[in-house]
């Protein structure tokens, strides 16, 4: 048997202290005496809110919609879904004592004003909810407990937990049971998941500092401290449920002034083992650096969190020691950007100039200013346009919001929302406030895998950067075909495990026909794969045609070129190290391409040399014939009957190259014909003259081939 435990809200218990009946939701007028009490309580209310804006959000449901009167049965202005911020600016309480917020947002680029119950609504702003308090309109969310009176346990649930998938439930539990007094708010974006990595991680959008390991890193940014992100390793950072811990979960904190608990005291402890501690004063000025936060954070106009500033700028500057924040880069004498707002591009000379170029014009001349204005942008440009958490400062997946979606991203370093949250934790930590009314705007998205995305400790992605002319949709490791995703100027595979030694592209011109290939070899080390470019071996192994014979028995000639030059050198001193010791032919029943792959030693793949030591230990080296300075050798399939002549052969060349003892085999492209397909192309070119014993043996061919049964057996080759 369950019993059900109901804490009242403070509203409620308001109202009956003051004889007003709940039992009903009865229409009347209220009585003079209630209605000059919300008046008065109007009053306080629309000066709060003249003195600056009061941030919520709505929760508690999946959609709400905003009404033009304070009524259930007013018109529906717009329909929101839970995260969405408003700005209180009124109170409006019914006849039925339902407390009713008159509140100002935006969807898009559209304002739009009307009502919201407040019971939909969490705030974390203190003058507000003093407000509440000393009129008694302050609605907490119902505590519901329930539990076994035979002794079989108790569990807890929460209304705004509840809102979220089941995933999510575990970790904001433990939160809630340490910190009752935090509200979590759904914010549902709508988004799927896939589409959200897809656009997040291209661009520029997403790096990872040098420091992390190689498994998470897809080739450099800037050529020094920066690198594009995996996959893998953003999906962990932005997958929400990886922050609902006590040092991550500030990264969804509605960023509010409230002067309680935002103390110059506890800004100082933050920044006492930092650049930015008390011995000195900023540059430029005689104040203290958390004396600046502190005082820039309470401004009337501003009132942005003093500890997201120092976060932000502590997260920005690390040690103190760019020239973004030294007032001496030539040219740039006196000016800093302590926010490295605008410092922008591929190298440090184009982040530096850029970033402090944007510091001059905004005439940025010392320490204070520059936060100054760093934090009005924030203010201005994020906070109040629906990027109004950390998180969405650096992912914008706001539908909501007064900017594109996967645009106007305050920074590129996907874990720096993680690591500021730590960062704003310690502060708070140092105020003794942990335990304050904070509310926490957490994303969820559409088709999120079932559990939270693990931070990868290996990666099997081979990332290569394509040469001029090759497009790379189809990448060879070793022989094997995949296809690649393209993004940021890479190519990138997933490898099946870590032993892929080397990576090939391949050319083709409009015909289809190979004109070139480049070659990587791979290593993997420390849970990632590197690639080496091996331009040396560039074009190592060329199609040059088939041919028919004419006479004799029936047989098709594939021809393979390698440059005469480049073999003397892979026999000789060698080409980056790489010796050559073998090189041939490849050749198998095209049909058994899709389930055998095409590889020297494969199952049903018949390998014929041109090249090497043979059996008995003498050196073949048969050459077809020697073109533009390229040694062509063949593989020639004869004897075939006539139900095989229509059947596709697939043809590629291989070598074996040798390094440190190790062999490595570079495969060719691969090529398909069957005799019968060649037979007639060469009679529709006219290439014998009708009568000739050539085009009698070529169009005797064809007939046999028609008049046979054509049943494909799946035999191997030959």
């Amino acid at each position: 048997m369950k019993r059900i435990v109901c804490l009242l809200s403070t509203a409620l218990m308001s109202i009956l202290l003051l004889g007003i009946s709940t039992s009903s939701y009865q229409a009347k007028a209220l009585e003079p005496e209630e209605a000059a009490w919300v008046e008065e309580a109007g009053t306080a209310l629309r000066e709060l809110a003249a003195d600056r804006e009061i941030m919520a959000l709505v929760y508690l449901c999946e959609e709400y919609p905003v009404r033009s009167e304070a009524s259930g049965e007013g018109e529906i202005v717009l329909n929101v879904p839970s995260g969405q911020t408003v700005f209180i600016e009124d109170v409006f309480v019914d006849d039925n004592y339902e407390v009713w917020e008159y509140v100002s947002l935006f969807s898009g680029e559209m304002q739009y004003t009307g009502y919201i119950q407040r019971s939909y609504l969490a705030c974390s702003d203190e003058r507000f909810l003093n407000w509440e308090n000393e009129y008694g309109m302050n609605p907490q969310a119902y505590q519901v407990m329930s539990f076994d009176e035979g002794g079989g346990g108790e569990s807890r649930t929460y209304p705004d937990i509840e809102q979220f998938p089941e995933s999510y439930r575990a970790a904001l539990l433990a939160l809630k049971e340490s910190h009752p007094n935090w509200t979590f708010v759904a914010m549902n974006t709508g988004l799927d998941w896939n589409t959200v990595i897809a656009n997040e991680i291209v661009g520029g959008k997403s790096l990872v500092h040098k420091s992390l390991p190689d498994c998470t890193k897809e080739g450099a940014y800037d050529g020094g401290s920066w690198y594009y992100a995996s996959k893998e390793v953003l999906e962990h950072y932005m997958d929400p449920r990886n922050g609902l811990t006590e040092d991550k979960i500030f990264q969804f904190e509605q960023l509010t002034y409230n002067e309680s608990y935002h103390t110059e005291a506890a800004v100082e402890a933050f920044l006492n083992n930092t650049f930015m501690n008390s011995s000195q004063d900023a540059p430029g000025t005689s104040m203290t650096f958390s004396h600046i936060f502190w005082a820039i954070g309470k401004e009337d106009i501003r009132k942005v969190s003093p500890f997201h500033l120092a976060a932000r700028v502590y997260q920005e500057q690390g040690s103190g020691d760019s020239a973004l924040i030294s007032g001496t880069y030539p040219g740039y004498e006196g000016y800093y950007n302590y926010f490295n707002i605008g410092a922008t591009g591929t190298t440090t000379k184009e982040v530096i100039e850029n970033g402090l170029s944007y510091a001059k014009k905004e005439n940025w001349k010392d320490a204070y200013f520059s936060i100054l204005g760093g934090a009005d942008v924030i203010s201005k440009n994020y906070i109040t346009k629906g990027q109004d958490t950390l998180y969405l400062q650096k992912y914008n997946v706001n539908p909501k919001g007064q900017h594109a979606l996967y645009t106007h991203q305050y920074m590129q370093n996907i874990s720096a929302p993680s690591s500021e949250a730590k960062s704003i934790k310690k502060l708070y930590l140092s105020a003794n406030s942990l335990d304050s009314p904070f509310v926490f705007k957490i994303p969820v998205f559409l088709n999120m895998p079932g559990s939270a995305c693990p931070m990868p400790t290996s990666s099997t992605n081979v990332v290569l950067q394509m040469p001029t002319g090759f497009t790379g949709t189809d990448i060879y490791l070793d022989g094997v075909p995949y296809r690649a995703e393209t993004r940021n100027g890479r190519s990138i595979v997933k490898a099946a495990n870590g032993a892929a030694k080397t990576a090939v592209v391949y050319q083709y011109n409009a015909s289809g026909v190979p004109t070139d290939m480049y070659v990587w070899t791979l290593s993997f080390q420390n849970g990632a794969y590197t690639a080496t470019p091996q331009p040396g071996l560039q074009n190592l192994l060329s199609y040059h045609g088939f041919s028919i014979r004419i006479t004799g028995k029936s047989g098709i000639r594939y021809k393979t070129g390698i440059s005469a030059d480049t073999r003397a050198a892979l026999t000789s001193g060698g080409v980056a190290g790489y010796k050559l010791k073998e090189y041939g032919t490849l050749v198998m029943n095209n049909a058994n391409r899709g389930t055998y792959p095409m590889i020297k030693g494969g199952e049903k793949v018949l390998s014929g040399m041109s090249y090497g030591i043979n059996s008995g230990g003498v050196l073949e080296d048969k050459i077809y014939e020697t073109v533009s300075g390229r040694y062509r050798y063949t593989s020639v399939l004869v004897g075939l009957p006539a139900n095989q002549y229509k059947v596709e052969y697939a043809f590629r060349g291989y070598a074996v190259l040798e390094k440190d003892g190790t062999e490595t085999v570079i495969y060719g492209p691969i090529m398909a014909k069957s005799i019968y397909a060649l037979a007639k192309q060469i009679l529709d070119m006219g290439t014998y003259q009708p009568g000739t014993d050539a085009d009698a043996f070529l169009r005797k061919l064809i007939d046999d081939a028609d008049a046979a049964a054509t049943t494909v057996s799946g035999n191997d080759a030959g």
